[in-house]
């Protein structure tokens, strides 16, 4: 049931993300000026619909003429997206006569810009918005004030078992002293280890009972640095920040995590991450699904990591808002792309020349996400350990 109702809060939460991109979007068109005629959540059969907005005239099957509010809002049966319908904005599309004053490629070129990048910008917001929650209700992992217990041990260094697992060390250990030396800062284990020359004895309490062991550590080769180390991550306390002081943070977690986004997308979708080349199969580092977002998000809120599990969810929104700002149709980015090209040349872009370039670009990201969703059945990522 913990599994259950965890998959459904995350679907919710999707579901309010894809909610608040399409909002964006059909906010900033009636801001504009421009017509949507269409604004629902989730495709295929209509389950539900209502119509609000700007009273239009039309001609009725009877030939009568009629009014209504312009726009159709409503559900579908498969919550899988949504989508909000804006006149003249699609190549393929005919725009009726009366239509054509309030049409996407009518308006200004700045208020398009505006209504393509509200949708990414969306993303950012509601990602402040849970990061800044996290942080005033859950708290923050205090790097300054470190305990003495040991959060995790890493498997392997360099493609080797770990000095910790291989000594016996496990998370939940509280190291209590080095070489007989007793230590009651985190520091002073560091200091130990990254200046030892050999085997260090160390004295870990578990289930209130003292083991020691014989660790030697190695140095890392993979990260570039030369300081000896032995697989293990201490775990921090959390800090719960008054809302002030939370925002500058949110601010500062913003930036690092947009950062950290284009370091690691170019390994994440290398050829070797997404088991392309060797024969190896994927790495763990590479990207996943939605099969595989699912599954993480119930593996971790299910154990009671809610604040990982909300964390994963602004993750997930940093990267949707800025890979949906590629310069590639039919992205927004790509029509962003589109608007600054005419800015240039000084006459618009036959929007139908479009289409074959949305075709490749859809079956490039067709085939990447059912490769990932195979790879999120038979090799999921699990966050806590197999």
């Amino acid at each position: 049931m913990a599994a259950f109702l965890s998959l459904l809060a995350f679907i919710v939460l999707l579901l309010f993300a894809i909610f608040f991109h399409e909002f964006g979007h059909f906010i900033t068109a009636r801001w504009a000026g421009i017509k949507a005629s269409k604004f629902f959540i989730g495709f295929g059969p209509t389950v539900w619909s209502t119509r609000r907005g700007r009273i239009e005239t039309f001609v009725g099957p009877n030939g009568a003429t009629q009014t209504r509010p312009e726009t159709e809002v409503g559900i579908k049966a498969f919550p899988i997206g949504g989508f909000v319908k804006i006149v003249g904005m699609s190549p393929a599309e005919e725009v009726a006569p009366e239509d054509i004053p309030r049409s996407f490629n009518a308006a200004p070129r700045w208020k398009r810009a505006i209504v393509l990048a509200a949708g990414s910008a969306s993303h950012f917001v509601t990602a402040f918005v849970v990061l800044f929650l996290i942080l005033t209700i859950s708290g923050a992992p205090d790097a300054n004030h470190p305990t003495m217990t040991i959060d995790s041990v890493e498997s392997q260094i360099a493609g080797k078992p770990s000095p910790a697992a291989a000594a016996g060390l496990e998370a939940g250990d509280r190291v209590v002293a080095i070489n007989g030396t007793t230590v009651t800062k985190w520091d002073q284990v560091q200091s130990e280890i990254s200046s030892s020359h050999g085997s260090i004895q160390m004295t870990v309490e578990r289930d209130g009972v003292r083991h020691t062991f014989a660790v030697t550590p190695v140095v890392d080769t993979s990260t570039g640095t030369s300081k000896p180390v032995v697989g293990i991550f201490v775990r921090l306390p959390n800090r719960r920040l008054n809302p002030i002081s939370a925002v500058g943070t949110t601010g500062h977690a913003m930036a690092s995590l947009v950062t950290e986004f284009f370091h690691r997308v170019p390994s994440a979708f290398s050829p070797h991450t997404l088991g392309l080349t060797g024969g190896k199969g994927p790495t763990q580092d590479r990207p996943f699904s939605i099969i595989g977002a699912g599954r993480i998000a119930t593996d971790l809120a299910s154990h009671g990591h809610i604040a990982d599990f909300l964390f994963l969810f602004v993750e997930i929104n940093i990267f949707v808002s800025i890979f949906n700002l590629m310069p590639l149709p039919p992205l927004d980015g790509g029509h962003l792309a589109v608007l600054l090209i005419e800015k240039v040349r000084g006459k618009p872009v036959d929007q139908r020349a479009l289409i074959p370039v949305m075709a490749v670009v859809l079956s490039v990201l067709l085939l990447l996400a059912l490769l990932l969703g195979y790879y999120d059945i038979t090799a999921p990522i699990h966050p806590l350990g197999p």
